[in-house]
């Protein structure tokens, strides 16, 4: 059996967190007092995994899909309805053991919060569930795709395309491809996507060497003419 180290990582609730976790070895995730109800990976196929149904846990291993040193940005709903993000950093290291924490009740998006309206929560929960739907083609059914396939002028090193889009009442979901075009590694960070109006980025592989592509998943406010 393999060796564990523990990390308890805590705020992934409100932006993506980093974990370090082994490349080759199978590791172990959970959420601290509940149960794992869901685990969708940015990229299909990234990771495989088997379900601990007794402890609501998850066992999980880097797939052959996966570039090696990439990494790969993981949601994690949990059975009170939270979720989580985090981005899993390969390491030549034994297995891991990584725990989330859950905020305390009063921030959960299930509870009433001094900061936090119901309608606000609730709007703030769609934006996350879109970028899900997004990234599992298996769910993309939800919401009617339209697709786009237009390239995007951005800066030299990197080719960008916006693939398709979806759209709600109030929300719009945008996929994009981008392909590191230059001759040295790119290193993306999703508050570099943010602007006025955007709810949520999500990017695949947060490394890119020459050659290599990445999707990024981002949904916006929906405007008035759209």
């Amino acid at each position: 059996m393999n060796a564990h180290a523990t990390q308890l990582v805590e705020g992934a609730t409100l932006g993506h967190v980093e974990v370090n976790i082994s490349a080759k070895e199978q590791n172990r995730l959970a959420v601290l007092g509940r149960q794992i109800a869901t685990v969708v990976p940015s990229s299909k196929g990234a990771i495989t995994y088997q379900k601990d149904e007794a402890q609501g846990a998850l066992y999980f291993a880097l797939s052959g899909n996966t570039p090696e040193g990439a990494t790969v940005t993981l949601f994690v709903g949990d059975d009170k309805g939270q979720t989580y993000k985090i981005i899993l950093v390969p390491k030549s290291i034994p297995g891991e053991e990584v725990i989330l924490k859950p905020p305390p009740e009063r921030e959960n998006y299930a509870a009433a919060s001094t900061t936090l309206t119901g309608k606000a929560a609730l709007y703030q929960r769609s934006a996350k569930d879109m970028t899900l739907w997004m990234a599992d083609a298996a769910l993309n059914g939800r919401v009617e795709r339209v697709m786009v396939n237009k390239e995007i002028p951005l800066w030299k090193e990197g080719r960008l395309i916006y693939v398709s889009r979806m759209a709600q009442a109030n929300l719009v979901g945008e996929t994009y491809r981008l392909t590191n075009i230059s001759s040295t590694p790119m290193a993306l960070v999703e508050q570099e996507l943010y602007r006025r109006g955007v709810r949520t980025v999500a990017i695949e592989f947060h490394t890119l060497a020459p050659g290599e592509g990445t999707d990024i998943f981002i949904v916006r406010d929906r405007k008035p003419n759209e």
